[in-house]
């Protein structure tokens, strides 16, 4: 009696598309999406050859990453859970959004035993609130311009304020 070989494989294939997008879900979380020398950390991981354009950046608190994802015919669809603390408007500022959940899924698509993520139902960057921190301090001291320093400076603020979780009392 021996366990059959096509679900082993499919065990393996699952726990190995699971820590793809684990591992791209802690990059961004570090904040690689947010300058060029961090997107050379996720490149690998995506099949996209640049880093999409964004409006706006999704501060978070953490993120949870579906295991066993279903597939299809090569691909994968992951869930992940990103417990929000606010957003980022690059023209507008900070809005807090404390305590909601957002559930982005992720394809992923086997070519011949190579692992990326080709889709995502959002491409918005997902750092965490450190990482937010540290971007809006370094964009505040490079910027002249008084508009973009104020809203620096009030998405600093609100972001400070804020507990790091949005359980935290």
């Amino acid at each position: 009696m021996g366990v059959p070989l096509g679900h082993v494989e499919q065990d393996t294939k699952s726990a190995d598309v699971h820590e793809l997008v684990s591992k791209y879900c802690r990059l961004d979380y570090e904040g690689a999406r947010l300058d060029n020398q961090g997107w050379a950390k996720i490149q690998p991981l995506v099949s996209w050859r640049s880093n999409p354009e964004y409006a706006e950046i999704d501060v978070i608190s953490r993120y949870t990453v579906d295991t066993d994802p279903p597939s299809s015919h090569g691909k994968y669809t992951v869930t992940v859970h990103y417990h929000l603390l606010g957003s980022y408007n690059l023209s507008t500022g900070y809005a807090r959004e404390a305590g909601s959940v957002q559930t982005v899924e992720y394809t992923v698509t086997d070519t011949k035993g190579d692992l990326r993520i080709t889709d995502s139902e959002n491409g918005l960057p997902h750092p965490s609130r450190a990482t937010m921190l540290k971007w809006l301090n370094d964009k505040l001291s490079a910027t002249q311009d008084e508009t973009a320093q104020k809203r620096y400076q009030d998405a600093l603020r609100q972001l400070q304020a804020q507990p790091a979780s949005p359980f935290a009392k």
